[in-house]
This record gives structure tokens, sequence and C-alpha cells, in this order.
């Protein structure tokens, strides 16, 4: 499991589903997710590095590849996750409140 997964599991508290709900979870979950994390990160990086992070794309870069390459430009990258899981665990949990009541 790559670090944005191991996150979402535990932001989300995963582990208690059984491993196959777990990874199909971790695969929607995550991809929203990510798209807030891109949107935050592609911000705080420089237009030189949008450039390389495009190419590493372009080029089919495994996630674990893509993941090293925003950490190491991205000083709070661990944590912007942390927070975009929780700020997703949150509403998820808002609207399942809402739909209950």
């Amino acid at each position: 499991m790559n670090p944005i997964q191991q996150n979402i599991t535990n932001a989300l508290e995963l582990d208690k589903l059984s491993p196959e709900e777990r990874q199909e979870t971790i695969i929607r979950v995550g991809a929203l997710i990510y798209q807030n994390v891109l949107m935050r990160v592609m911000e705080m990086i420089t237009e030189a590095d949008q450039d390389e992070f495009e190419k590493l794309l372009d080029n089919n870069a495994k996630p674990e590849e893509i993941f090293m390459f925003l950490k190491n430009k991205v000083a709070d990258f661990e944590k912007i996750i942390d927070e975009e899981a929780n700020k997703f665990k949150n509403k998820a949990s808002s609207i399942m409140d809402q739909i209950g009541n």
C-alpha cells in the first residue's frame, strides 16, 4: 500500500472493511482526495516543477514516483494529504448525518 493509500485507510478507518471492500473504497475515495491534493499542490510549486510533473504523467510514472516527486517539492505534502483525507471524512460524515435524520 502506498503512502497516500495508507493515509486514506487511517483517516477513514478502512481497516475495518474486508480487503476487497477496502481496496475498492481506496480507489474511489483516493481519486477524489488525490484531485484535491493536486489542486493545492500545483499552486505551491514553480512552473518549471509543474512542467516536470506533467512529463512524469506523460511518461506514465508509477504512483510512488509521483509521490516522491511531490514530496520533494512540497515540504508539507503528507500533511496536505492528511488534511484532504480528513476534509473528505468530515464532509462524508456530515452528509451521512443529514441522510440519517
